[in-house]
């Protein structure tokens, strides 16, 4: 357009000098350039009013997806409740499964300790008087029927656990769809910004040229589509990250499958055990009912024996030492169902090892002694520290008073006795980590491999 301005220019100017007098015709020629100019002018008018209203209809669609954008957010956070209810009630009930194993377990030890006769038939043969036998049958019909009941409630209890899992595995698949969703959301978001930026900077280029500024405005137009050659570069990249990290899950889900077949092997072989020990149970508290009615001498002997468990239990947790044989699938080839965000989450994505349904960080330590992992006061590097409910992490700060803390111990200096640590949570300024820390060994619970 400069260039037909010139040249409008030049013509008039050389018509003005050529010809002498008022000359009509150059005014006419000059009118009819100011009237090309002004049509030219009215056009761009024209298309600037259309390309506003296309910014008015793509910024009401960018205000429509923000709102959904929000919905999808709000929903993610309620699913990431509902998922950490979920984890305490499978904490729990694990924790009631194995205590009520380890009773059952301490009744056939009881049993087998002290000798008593272990069936039926013993206890008729023993008997007085038609009478006696009468009630020694009844007595171990009702200590079977209550062995037998403690059994069907175990059975439940642990088909709820199973049932529990199914649901919040449901519920991080729903909210992993949800991110999916929102991460579209604002992928579209994106893209249409850099598009609204590209269409106001192509209306200002325009108009600048009809006011010949052009430079300035398309050097906002360059930095316009600039900015969106880096959002595409960045959604490739990210496409790229997330195809590497849906194979790395592939690799890992591969080998826990692996691994959770090799469990289920062991698990299989467990309850095997388990059933026989269930037979024992039975017969053996059945006996010993009838023999402690028949002999005082043997009533106290199991009063002296139950003394010598006892002192022999507070032995032991002097020792600071619990490895608790708990039959509970631990399920930590299902991945990390924590919540993002979560110290738990943290630990369980920096040692994959740990248990996947242990609850809260002050819940890990007994939900690990009920899976059978090693659980005392020893530091070393590896393991996981467990911070109680408001006990205090290195006289720095305190563990939150309701849910307690857990990280993960990078090194152990047995000279200064420190540990150093590593962890995450919402309180940090990476909350997915890793957040570091040097703090005394001593006085903390620690969880070993």
């Amino acid at each position: 357009m400069k260039k037909s301005l010139l040249s409008a220019l030049m013509v008039c100017s050389l018509t003005l000098t050529a010809v002498a007098g008022p000359g009509l015709v150059s005014a006419d020629s000059i009118d009819d350039q100011i009237e090309q100019q002004n049509q030219k002018i009215d056009s761009l008018k024209g298309q600037q009013a259309d390309a506003q209203s296309q910014i008015d209809s793509l910024e009401a669609e960018i205000d429509s997806v923000s709102a959904k954008v929000s919905d999808l957010e709000a929903k993610q956070v309620a699913l990431g409740k509902e998922a950490e209810k979920l984890q305490d009630k499978i904490a729990t009930l694990k924790l009631r499964i194995a205590k009520r194993e380890e009773a059952i377990k301490k009744q056939a030890r009881d049993v087998q300790v002290n000798g008593q006769s272990t069936n039926f038939i013993d206890a008729v043969l023993e008997a007085d008087s038609l009478t006696d036998v009468i009630g020694r049958v009844q007595a171990m019909t009702t200590i079977v029927n209550a062995n037998n009941d403690l059994v069907e409630q175990q059975k439940r209890d642990k088909e709820d656990v199973e049932q529990k899992v199914k649901d919040n595995e449901s519920k991080i698949q729903e909210v992993a769809a949800t991110q999916a969703e929102l991460q579209n959301q604002k992928d579209a978001l994106a893209t249409k910004q850099a598009d609204l930026n590209v269409l106001k900077a192509n209306l200002a280029a325009e108009q600048a040229t009809a006011e010949k500024d052009k430079d300035a405005l398309n050097k906002k137009k360059q930095e316009a589509e600039a900015e969106k050659a880096r959002v595409l570069k960045a959604q490739q990249e990210a496409a790229a990250a997330k195809k590497a990290e849906e194979e790395k899950q592939a690799a890992a889900l591969k080998k826990a499958q692996e691994q959770e077949a090799v469990q289920e092997d062991v698990q299989s072989t467990n309850q095997t055990e388990s059933s026989s020990d269930n037979s024992v149970v039975e017969t053996a508290t059945a006996g010993s009912s009838s023999s402690s009615n028949s002999s005082n001498t043997s009533s106290s002997n199991n009063s002296s024996n139950s003394s010598n468990n006892t002192a022999s239990d507070t032995n032991n947790s002097n020792n600071s030492t619990v490895n608790t044989g708990g039959s509970g699938k631990d399920h930590s080839a299902s991945g990390n169902m924590y919540a993002v965000g979560q110290c738990t989450w943290y630990v369980k994505n920096r040692a994959p090892w740990v248990g996947t349904y242990w609850g809260n960080g002050a819940q890990w330590g007994a939900s690990a002694a009920a899976d059978g992992y090693t659980v005392n006061g020893t530091p070393a590097a590896g393991a996981v520290v467990v911070f109680a409910a408001g006990q205090s992490v290195g006289g720095v700060w305190t563990a939150d008073s309701t849910y307690g803390h857990v990280a993960y111990v990078e090194s152990y200096d047995a000279a200064s006795n420190t540990i150093k640590i590593s962890q995450g949570g919402m309180g940090f300024p990476s909350p997915t980590g890793p957040n570091y820390a040097t703090l005394n060994a001593s006085g903390y619970t620690y969880i070993h491999r």
